[in-house]
């Protein structure tokens, strides 16, 4: 009798540290899960955006195309093809203008040549304009006088100009507040784009400052 009782109290102490074993073993998934689940969450907290951000960059003015301003007409800066990308030096001379996808070297480069004050500029005085900006600002090009300026000739329903933009964003984001970068959807001087039409597209470029 003194034995079977000694057996079932062996069994009791078995069945208790088994029961133990597995309380603790559930506590210890419960914490490692958890603390896997804290260090995930603050590496993704600490991993930077890919999104474009241009908070810092300084300005970046958006504006539309007027049928009285027509920038983007053959007789103003001759856009046959979009984009197409102007670079007008300090002394308000255009120094490059060309229709295609321009890269981020491509146009440091151009910038770089725009700041000097013998860049051969031997395309002429940039034309004068004036549009209103997404800020509701007045972009007057004269007034940028002594700063290397890219007037971006694009539109919303071009591809190649959605792939400009990139491009655009790194040499601003480079450069910031050393060049001046003017995007105007030359389209909407016809009517067949609009602010909103540009904001959808572009809305992560766009910096008014």
């Amino acid at each position: 009798m003194t034995r079977k009782r000694v057996q079932q109290k062996k069994q009791k102490q078995k069945s208790l540290i088994q029961g133990n074993t597995i309380y603790y073993l559930f506590i210890i998934i419960v914490v490692v899960v958890a603390s896997v689940g804290i260090i995930v969450l603050q590496s993704q907290s600490n991993t930077p955006s890919e999104q474009p951000s241009n908070s810092s960059i300084g300005t970046w003015t958006f504006a539309l195309d007027t049928s009285s301003a027509n920038v983007g007409s053959m007789e103003a800066y001759q856009t046959g093809y979009i984009p197409t990308l102007v670079v007008i030096d300090i002394n308000g001379k255009i120094i490059h203008k060309s229709a295609g996808v321009h890269s981020k070297q491509e146009l440091l480069d151009l910038v770089q040549e725009a700041k000097q004050t013998s860049s051969s500029g031997n395309l002429g005085a940039a034309p004068d304009f004036t549009l209103e900006t997404f800020g509701g600002n007045q972009f007057k090009l004269s007034d940028y006088m002594g700063s290397p300026v890219i007037l971006d000739l694009m539109a919303v329903r071009c591809p190649p100009c959605h792939q400009q933009m990139p491009e655009l964003f790194e040499v601003k984001k480079e450069l910031r507040d050393d060049v001046v970068i003017l995007s105007i959807d030359v389209d909407a001087a016809y009517g067949r784009e609009t602010i909103e039409d540009v904001r959808n597209a572009f809305e992560e470029y766009i910096n008014e400052g």
